[in-house]
């Protein structure tokens, strides 16, 4: 065998090794890595509608995680196109994938309800929120709440009157003179008690008293006048939310012409009540929106300096315009009003 055909056949067992080694290698991380836009109009349908939608596009945007072996962790640490995520600090303690996707499956489901409340609100349809009490997840310290009310407290009436919402207790407070004492039925730890607690003047609302609890609707659903169907198969998380609602909106208010004929991707959580939350992977979805031909880029306003920063590393900044947004309506209104 000629010296120089031993010299390649030694080099490529070489690159051969190196390459193994960088694949199969575990390195206790987990990598994100640039993913897939989808065009909501295939995800979102409106059954009542017969309207022909605008002619741009509403795009959502999923990243890649993977456990992160060599390669993708020298990807991660040492370029833009990849972000590393120790295993515990994404699995959680219990270290188990299984329940971590599990768990963004039922995110994912949370957020097509959120995502058709708020967008119908947005649009002043009257969408009924019911539940099963009102949830206690934090006591204000120095409030009349402290020593008689506890995290995970469940109201189910205040003086008799039954309270199925965050809402309808907040209603009931609107009535009450601050410095009053109400009488609550509380469900704690499966037991049914009574617990009488004192009231001071709201610090956020108005002619309202209040207790010193920061609250949520105690397993929440809505009663919704419209059928929404919305269908994301293996797709998982809540980070979609935001775009779902547009969706919607651009399905039964086609005339608003969101999209102005363009390619726009977007980002963000939403609640029923239209308020967009922050999300993770925003440097990849960056990205992902500009390989996708997206012209436009709406982020939760906490995700938007990262955003711009990995625009501005990958050198499109002058290519997609990044907007911030904190609510549905303000996203409504920068797509309405560019």
């Amino acid at each position: 065998m000629a010296k120089w055909m031993r010299w390649v056949l030694g080099t490529l067992a070489l690159v051969a090794v190196a390459a193994g080694v960088l694949w199969w290698t575990p390195t206790g991380y987990y990598v994100i890595v640039a993913g897939v836009t989808e065009n909501l109009n295939r995800i979102v349908s409106v059954p009542s509608t017969t309207g022909q939608l605008p002619s741009g596009k509403l795009l959502m945007v999923a990243v890649d995680v993977e456990p992160a072996n060599l390669y993708y962790y020298l990807v991660g640490k040492y370029t833009p196109y990849g972000e590393l995520i120790p295993v515990q600090e994404l699995l959680g303690p219990s270290g188990n994938e299984q329940q971590y996707q599990q768990a963004n499956m039922e995110l994912m489901n949370e957020s097509h309800l959120a995502a058709k409340v708020a967008a119908l609100r947005q649009l002043g349809y009257n969408a009924k929120e019911t539940g099963h009490g009102v949830y206690v997840y934090a006591v204000v310290p120095k409030t009349p709440a402290v020593g008689h009310l506890k995290s995970g407290d469940v109201i189910e009436r205040v003086d008799g009157t039954p309270v199925d919402t965050a809402q309808s207790l907040l209603n009931y407070m609107g009535g009450v003179t601050a410095g009053r004492h109400l009488a609550l039925t509380v469900l704690r730890n499966h037991q049914t008690i009574s617990v009488d607690v004192g009231t001071i003047p709201s610090t956020t609302l108005k002619n309202h008293a209040e207790l010193g609890v920061e609250i949520f609707t105690y397993k929440p659903n809505w009663i919704i006048p419209v059928k929404i169907k919305i269908s994301t198969g293996d797709i998982s998380g809540p980070s979609a939310g935001m775009m779902f609602s547009l969706s919607i909106i651009d399905h039964l208010r086609p005339q608003l012409d969101l999209t102005h004929g363009q390619i726009v991707a977007g980002t963000g959580t939403i609640d029923a009540y239209g308020n967009v939350g922050a999300i993770g992977g925003i440097k990849e979805k960056v990205i992902t929106v500009y390989d996708a031909g997206a012209k436009i880029f709406l982020v939760p306003k906490d995700n938007y300096p990262a955003a711009v920063q990995e625009a501005k590393a990958i050198g499109i900044s002058q290519k997609l315009r990044i907007i911030p947004v904190g609510t549905l309506a303000q996203a409504v209104a920068a797509l309405e009003g560019r």
